[in-house]
């Protein structure tokens, strides 16, 4: 039965139970020593009375001898008698003879002695357990301190029992989590140097196209020019302003500050809101339009985000399509998923470029100047927020295929 669930301290009380259980075996054999040495001393104090006797009245010696193995009360009422006219009474401290002084002084030297093992047992046995105890805390405040200088590559890891194993275990794990927290912060400024520099790379081309349509326009005032330099103004602001939307859009889904509703959404009204926006580029380029799937269709997210993340790629699909082409959506549900798929009849994503197609400020060889390369990403964020996942197949000048799939919550 354990006496606590800290396994020093049961290791402790074990240790002085062993220790208690010694020291009576040692305290009973000291008794028994005691013993033997007050018979040797009183065999000796008879054997000298009875030599003495002997001495003077040899024709005692057979009754002295008789008295001595064998009890006689008549005697020994006697012989208290005789002891009571010299002043002596059995009962009284006065029979202090130097048989029982000397009893006295050694059954006294065996208990303090006994007592002074136990006392240094108990003490070394409890100064070991503190000096343990408090070299493995000072052993984790010296990890805590290389901690707090950055230092993580030490390994405090310990497979002993005891509550300061599992601290040092609690610690570590703690440790490894600030760890992977340092690195994806280096590695998050790393990301975001870099991600500001393409928003300044990105916002720079059409600020310089304002500032020479305004210095044409200030050259050049004429209403033909004006009309034609404020067309192409209004189309550069277009872009700063769609551009700035979509970035504060990926910082939010960055930052975890975006919340994704949980409702059902049926995929065929998805799909008809996301071409509602995009009819006016689909009439341009007179695209063969062919959709497919069930109306009761549907999956459990947010239709608001997952219609951006729908227009991004059809927008995608739309502008790597040649006039009257054609683009195809389908969207099919099973125990496991509900799958979108989006195809289109353009000339097709590069083999090279597959891996980086959903990395933001990425363009492929076959994107338009006028790109910026967001879109895909900001899909691939708003799906992966509920859960889900885009892939992409490509060959070339057969056209791009991007499958969209909303995982189930199965219980």
């Amino acid at each position: 039965m354990k006496l606590s669930n800290n396994p020093e301290v049961n290791r402790l009380m074990t240790l002085f139970a062993f220790l208690l259980a010694f020291f009576m075996i040692t305290a009973l054999l000291f008794s028994l020593a005691g013993r033997h040495h007050l018979k040797q001393a009183f065999i000796n104090n008879q054997a000298s009375m009875i030599g003495m006797i002997s001495e003077k009245y040899p024709e005692a010696e057979q009754d002295v001898i008789r008295q001595t193995t064998q009890t006689d009360k008549d005697a020994a009422i006697k012989g208290k008698a005789v002891l009571s006219r010299y002043g002596i009474d059995a009962k009284d401290t006065q029979l202090d003879t130097p048989l029982m002084q000397n009893c006295f002084h050694y059954n006294l030297s065996l208990t303090l002695l006994l007592v002074l093992l136990t006392g240094c047992a108990f003490i070394a046995a409890i100064s070991l357990f503190l000096k343990k105890q408090y070299g493995q805390i000072r052993e984790v405040s010296c990890y805590a301190g290389k901690i707090n200088t950055g230092d993580y590559s030490l390994d405090i890891r310990d497979n002993r029992e005891g509550d300061l194993s599992i601290l040092k275990n609690e610690i570590y794990k703690i440790t490894t989590m600030l760890k992977e927290q340092s690195t994806a912060l280096k590695r998050d400024k790393i990301l975001l140097a870099d991600s500001l520099a393409d928003i300044s790379h990105q916002l720079k081309t059409p600020l310089t196209s304002l500032y020479v349509l305004n210095d044409l326009l200030s050259e050049d005032p004429s209403e033909q020019n004006r009309e034609k330099y404020l067309n192409r103004m209004r189309s550069q602001l277009k872009r700063v302003e769609w551009l700035v939307t979509s970035l504060l859009k990926l910082s939010k889904l960055d930052a975890g500050t975006v919340t994704m509703k949980r409702e059902e959404v049926y995929v065929h009204t998805l799909v008809e809101k996301a071409l509602e926006s995009l009819s006016i580029p689909l009439d341009i380029k007179m695209l063969q339009l062919d959709v497919e799937g069930e109306k009761n269709v549907k999956f459990c997210g947010d239709f608001n985000w997952s219609c951006e993340a729908l227009i991004n790629i059809l927008k995608n699909c739309i502008e790597h399509t040649p006039e009257k082409g054609q683009l195809r959506i389908s969207f099919d549900e099973n125990p496991l998923y509900t799958v979108i798929t989006v195809k289109d009849s353009g000339p097709g994503i590069a083999p090279e470029d597959l891996p980086y197609i959903f990395n933001r400020f990425y363009k492929g060889k076959n994107a338009a100047e006028d790109q910026v390369g967001i879109g895909l990403a900001m899909a691939q964020a708003i799906v992966a927020k509920q859960g889900g996942d885009i892939t992409v197949t490509s060959e070339n000048n057969r056209g791009s295929e991007f499958t969209i799939k909303f995982y189930r919550n199965i219980n």
